[in-house]
């Protein structure tokens, strides 16, 4: 998790905010932009949405039952934040019906050719407050903002590993004949632990911000990817920012980091026991790619009292969380307050 022995912080020399999320619903709020908007002509049917205390799951449940179909045939670009207010895109091969649901506002809906991906979203804009603010909070925050800047540890959220995802996750590897609900969320929570621990190794050697021999990189502008064959050229694109290292999310259509690079992954699959080609869960993950640093766009923080107003883009995939906990240090990477 993102702030423990194994997932530093690169803000960890740095006096910390403090501050958490409360809780409330209203402090977090998340807006999906989409890749593209329906064309008003097709089988399918597009629907925007905003959920409050809803996971992304139990609002296709709702309006699955609804509109008499099954939750499977709905198509969402991502999951989003239960304990938020969310607005997203979702598809449905029928009208959409309302469920009549406090929790869940049908916004607009229309017709297209096709069902909605994963991944097919441009980016999300998140709305946040924390509470409870150092009393030097004011004085900290331009230094770690400066930091922010730079680009973070793309860690993978709390959220996607839960109370117990992760070892079911590791259950699910062992034995990937038996059935279970989920597999490819299993296969993919099996990813992202893989990657937080290569990213936590990277970041506790001090390479984040470099280039390794054999890494693969991908271009800023365009997400195009290379490996590295001259490190010393490429260590100073990475510094410039036109270029990112990235880790794996292990699957057989990953592309592949060589030497030392590539050994470095290979100690972070065996920390969980396999390869880099998961080949147990080939079926349920392909594999990829995730760059190591994150970098908000458009981001905005400003203090008010003890409560911090942020607002900030990141990418699909991206955690607001992870970008927050290098402001605040929360025990064990987790920015809710107990309870």
């Amino acid at each position: 998790m993102p702030g423990t022995p194994g997932c530093p912080w690169r803000t960890a020399a740095l006096p910390p905010i403090g501050g958490a999320l409360s809780g409330d619903p209203e402090d977090f709020i998340v807006d999906e932009l989409p890749a593209y908007l329906p064309s008003g002509e097709g089988t399918h049917w597009f629907v925007r949405i905003q959920k409050r205390g809803l996971s992304t799951a139990e609002a296709i449940e709702l309006l699955a039952r609804a509109a008499g179909c099954e939750p499977r045939d709905v198509g969402s670009a991502g999951r989003k934040d239960k304990h938020a207010v969310t607005t997203q895109w979702l598809s449905l091969p029928v009208a959409p019906v309302d469920p009549g649901d406090a929790r869940l506002a049908l916004l607009e809906s229309a017709p297209h050719g096709n069902k909605l991906r994963m991944g097919h979203l441009r980016a999300n804009r998140f709305t946040m407050c924390l509470r409870g603010l150092h009393p030097d909070a004011a004085d900290r925050l331009p230094v770690l903002a400066a930091a922010l800047a730079q680009g973070v540890p793309n860690y993978f959220g709390p959220q996607r590993f839960g109370r117990f995802n992760l070892k079911d996750a590791l259950r699910f590897a062992a034995a990937p004949q038996k059935r279970v609900r989920d597999p490819r969320f299993l296969a993919s929570v099996l990813q992202s632990a893989i990657f937080n621990r290569w990213l936590g190794a990277r970041v506790a050697d001090g390479l984040l911000d470099t280039a390794l021999q054999g890494d693969v990189l991908a271009r800023r502008e365009t997400g195009g990817q290379f490996v590295c064959a001259d490190a010393a050229t490429d260590a100073e694109r990475v510094r410039q920012g036109e270029v990112d290292p990235t880790g794996p999310l292990p699957g057989p259509r990953m592309r592949e980091a060589e030497g030392e690079a590539a050994a470095r992954e290979e100690v972070a699959c065996a920390a969980f026991g396999t390869d880099r080609g998961l080949r147990a869960l080939s079926r349920f993950a392909p594999g990829g790619r995730r760059v190591a640093r994150l970098v908000a766009e458009d981001l905005e923080l400003a203090i008010e009292g003890d409560t911090l107003h942020a607002a900030f883009t990141l990418p699909p995939g991206a955690f607001a969380t992870t970008l927050l906990a290098e402001l605040t240090h929360p025990e064990g990477g987790d920015l809710r307050v107990p309870g």
